[in-house]
C-alpha cells in the first residue's frame, strides 16, 4: 500500500534560524500605537518570524527597523503563536513589499 502523501504546505523561502534586534511599532487592534525593542529569530525571503510582547493579530500591518538603522518595512502578520504553546508571544510577518532589510540576501 503507498504511503499517504505529506499534507504539510511546501515553503516559498528556506529560513535561517537568526538573532537580530529590531523595534517594531505600528498601532493595534484597539488603534493605539506602539513602539517595541524586541529581535527577529528566522527570516527567510519573504519574512520574518518574531517574538513580541504586543497583542498582535493576523492581518494587521506593523513596521520593521533593525536596530541602529533609520529606514524600516511594513509587515503584514500573518501568523501568530498560541497563548498557551511553547511559540507564545511569537509571529509570523511578510514583506508588504519584499526588500533586503533584514540584511540577508536570498537567490530568486
Amino acid at each position: 500500500m503507498p504511503e499517504a502523501a505529506s499534507t504539510s504546505p511546501m515553503r516559498r523561502s528556506s529560513r535561517i534560524n537568526i538573532r537580530i534586534p529590531v523595534r517594531i511599532f505600528g498601532k493595534r487592534a484597539d488603534n493605539q500605537e506602539f513602539s517595541e525593542e524586541t529581535f527577529v529569530l528566522t527570516i527567510s525571503k519573504f519574512g520574518a518570524r518574531l517574538k513580541t510582547a504586543q497583542p498582535l493579530k493576523v492581518g494587521m500591518q506593523l513596521n520593521v527597523q533593525p536596530k541602529g538603522r533609520r529606514d524600516a518595512a511594513k509587515f503584514r502578520v500573518v501568523w501568530t503563536g498560541r497563548p498557551d504553546s511553547p511559540r507564545a508571544g511569537e509571529v509570523g510577518i511578510e514583506y508588504i513589499t519584499v526588500s533586503n532589510l533584514l540584511g540577508v540576501a536570498f537567490p530568486d
